[in-house]
């Protein structure tokens, strides 16, 4: 019921108002004091101007109005276009948004600003509304959202930027890797294309060397038949040396058995006298002369030795060196499959790759594509933000009305004069629930708000320091590479394997010819990193960093000044609206004076 009074009253006051100022403007009272004989009378009256006076000021006054609006609609137009170029410089500059589409969107919202504040004495109220909105709470999550705008344009972009350059240096070691290897392959395969050829000489030896094994045989079977009648006269001048030896050497045995029995008989006969006997020993060399016969058996016998070591042993050793030469079996399995060709190359494998690696990579960015938009969203809910608070300010009386301003103090003043009951000073109660605007006690509200400022700006300053983070240590980690790495890294078989073919022969020496062309994969060098593939990393922006540090600065100034920058809004109001000002402070005076009485 009050409510409905209070606005009631609001609108009555509005009228009489407008009434006195057309009053005041149409006629004006007069008063003349008389003095006659002592007395003074005094007339009034009202003087009525004439129309032409009238006319005349009233089109000045017109005129003077409508230049002051004029005035006034064009610094509101000025200030639209400069409050849409801030716009459009934060996104062009900050965000990095494309510049069509900040040209398009700076175009339409200037359009709307500008004559909406100069035209629209609305518009300019909740806009002037919205300002001190964007410099609390609300701003500050604007600032924390221009904040991961340029951190995701800035460090984890440039982060990005440097891994796909790390992929593609790598890519381009391994496709030289790779190119190396497959001309290796292609090196060591050589023999291994002529392994049919082989086969085909290998078969044609092994008929050959049949038909060399039997000749061979028939060889062999012939010089065993003379091999037999050597050895019959072999068999025959030895066994003449030994008869002869046998015959001629028994004169000889006869003659010293002789000697050695008249010796023993000597010496049983004579006893004591024995030494006589030595005579007979003087004698024994004549049995000497019976070894002239033995020089004629020498002669078979040496005659036996020389064929048989000058003869025979190297004849038999000849046969047997020749029958190994042809006496052999070759058997080769060989499993071999090389894709010289292939239908892509190894260039457009390595590019596939580094697409799928920067795809990955810019998937992120993908999905925050829609965060350029959003700094239009957020304007455009700030506006509706600030129609809502103007809308709710102007309809509610209750609404955000716990300030106790200087014209609420006049007001408590003016009726403690015309005898009516003051509410102030207010109890501590009331201090906890109304505060003046420009006093720096905070409320539990404003204080909680503001504590979950600072929570969300220090958030924001963990995650942002981790990415600028990420973003030096990659490019350091680069950098290093960069200027350690001078030349080139090349790769080497840790371990050689040597597989030696033993045997001697023709088939022999063809397969260690193709065992030694397998040599070739050990003893080439591979390049792993190649001063061609070394790649350049991109340098952090610091002007970036800055700028992240000033927004964070400028969040949690905001978050510490929210609580008095939200106030601002009403002071806005009842800048553009004095009389509901009056009636809230009216209505506020009511509600602090309902529980007194």
């Amino acid at each position: 019921m009050t409510t409905e009074k209070l606005t009631n009253s609001y609108g009555d006051t509005e009228r009489i108002r407008r009434d006195n100022m057309r009053r005041h403007l149409r006629k004006t009272e007069v008063r003349v004091q008389v003095e006659r004989r002592g007395v003074t009378q005094t007339a009034r009256g009202v003087l009525h101007r004439s129309a032409g006076r009238a006319n005349r000021s009233s089109t000045l006054t017109k005129v003077k109005g409508h230049l002051v609006d004029g005035g006034r609609s064009l610094v509101a137009f000025v200030c639209g276009l400069l409050l849409v170029s801030v716009y459009a410089l934060t996104a062009l500059f900050l965000q990095k948004q494309p510049l069509w589409f900040c040209s398009y969107t700076a175009i339409i919202m200037a359009a709307l600003a500008a004559f909406g504040l100069g035209l629209s004495a609305g518009v300019r109220a909740n806009i002037m509304v919205m300002l001190p909105s964007l410099c609390s709470a609300h701003g500050r999550r604007f600032f924390l959202f221009l904040f991961a705008s340029v951190l995701l344009s800035g460090p984890l972009t440039n982060t990005m930027e440097n891994m796909e350059r790390a992929a593609a240096s790598l890519l381009c070691g391994a496709e030289l890797a790779a190119n190396q290897t497959q001309e290796l392959m292609q090196r060591s395969a050589t023999p291994l294309f002529s392994l049919d050829k082989i086969k085909k000489i290998g078969s044609n030896a092994h008929a050959v060397a049949g038909r060399v094994q039997n000749f061979i045989h028939t060889l062999t079977n012939g010089v065993r038949h003379v091999a037999r009648t050597l050895r019959n006269v072999l068999h025959f001048l030895v066994d003449i040396g030994e008869v002869c030896n046998a015959k001629l050497g028994s004169p000889y045995r006869k003659c010293r058995a002789v000697f050695a029995e008249a010796r023993a008989d000597c010496s049983y006969l004579l006893g004591e006298f024995n030494f006589l006997c030595d005579i007979v020993d003087s004698f024994l060399p004549l049995c000497s002369i019976a070894h002239a016969g033995e020089l004629f058996c020498t002669v078979p016998v040496y005659i036996a030795d020389h064929l048989r070591k000058r003869l025979a042993a190297p004849t038999v050793a000849a046969f047997e060196r020749l029958k190994e030469e042809f006496d052999f079996t070759i058997s080769a399995s060989v499993s071999f499959d090389l894709d010289a060709n292939s239908s892509r190359s190894l260039q457009q494998v390595s590019q596939d790759i580094l697409e799928e690696v920067s795809s990955d990579l810019h998937l992120f960015q993908r999905l925050s594509e829609p965060l350029t938009y959003a700094g239009l969203l957020l304007l455009a809910i700030s506006f509706l933000r600030a129609v809502r608070y103007r809308r709710r300010y102007l309809t509610e009386l209750d609404f955000d009305n716990v300030y106790i301003s200087a014209q609420f103090e006049e007001l408590d003043h003016q009726v403690t004069l015309e005898g009516g009951a003051s509410v102030l000073p207010i109890t501590c109660r009331e201090a906890k629930i109304y505060i003046p605007p420009l006093s720096f006690k905070l409320t539990a509200e404003e204080r909680r708000a503001g504590l979950m400022g600072m929570a969300s700006v220090l958030r924001h300053l963990v995650m942002g320091c981790l990415v600028v983070a990420l973003d030096f240590l990659v490019f350091w980690v680069l950098d290093q590479v960069h200027h350690q790495v001078k030349g080139d890294v090349m790769a080497r078989a840790p371990v050689t394997v040597a597989v030696q073919v033993n045997g001697s022969g023709y088939a022999s020496d063809i397969f260690r010819d193709l065992v030694a062309s397998f040599n070739i994969l050990q003893g080439g060098n591979i390049t792993v990193i190649s001063r061609r593939c070394l790649l350049e990393p991109s340098e952090p922006d610091y002007g970036s960093c800055f700028i992240l540090g000033f927004l964070l600065g400028l969040c949690l100034l905001l978050s510490l000044s929210g609580a008095f920058m939200g106030r601002c809004r009403r002071l806005v109001c009842a800048l553009f609206h004095p009389i509901r000002e009056q009636v809230s402070h009216t209505s506020t005076s009511i509600h602090l004076f309902i529980p007194v009485s």
